[in-house]
């Protein structure tokens, strides 16, 4: 056996193990990437459990903003149209209809 294909042996053969590092390498990159990832949205979730649904006669324009579907002109129409009893009297404000109000329902109270 001739020196240079024992040193090509050699050569593959640390290319080889180079590659298997590389992919234990990104595994492992991943799972930290996704274990961060689920620890941002657990702490997200807890954040919006513990603080509850927004009170739409109360609850300032910025905040409103953060609701889905809202962006700060409707925002703006919301605190103008103050008070309100019910979560379905947000009708009355210009660019919210049903599909709007159901999707914040889980979001909002009107101080029931």
């Amino acid at each position: 056996m001739s020196q240079r294909s024992s040193r090509r042996r050699l050569l593959d053969r640390r290319r080889e193990e180079m590659r298997a590092d590389d992919r234990r390498s990104r595994l492992m990159l991943s799972l930290i990437i996704g274990a961060f990832v689920i620890a941002v949205g657990a702490i997200l979730i807890k954040n919006k459990i513990a603080s509850g649904p927004i009170d739409l006669n109360s609850a300032p324009a910025s905040k409103l903003e953060s609701l889905p579907g809202i962006g700060p002109e409707t925002a703006r129409a919301i605190v103008k149209g103050r008070p309100y009893e019910t979560i379905e009297e947000l009708d009355k404000v210009r660019g919210i209809g049903p599909a709007t109000i159901e999707k914040l329902r889980d979001w909002v109270t009107a101080g029931d």
